[in-house]
């Protein structure tokens, strides 16, 4: 699962991006990825937590999705290629 969130405040000049990723890890746990930054500069920051269950990781992942939201945050659709 991945999610992307764009925030553009013109009046504060902030275009920021997070892009939140789901997914297991060779050894079965699994990993909430979190990366941000500002959009079309050089900088930003990744972070990632493991979790045994694919359940908390998701718990995790929406709990990150609904702070970002309330920050002003806009999910983005993502379209993954084909092949």
């Amino acid at each position: 699962m991945q999610i992307r969130l764009e925030k553009f405040d013109y009046h504060e000049g902030q275009h920021r991006y997070c892009v939140l990723n789901l997914s297991q890890t060779l050894f079965g746990e699994w990993c909430v990825e979190q990366v941000n930054g500002p959009l079309g500069a050089a900088g930003g920051q990744e972070r990632r937590r493991y979790f045994a269950t694919q359940q908390s990781a998701l718990e995790a992942a929406e709990q990150d999705r609904e702070r970002h939201i309330k920050r002003g945050f806009v999910p983005i659709p993502v379209q993954l290629g084909l092949f």
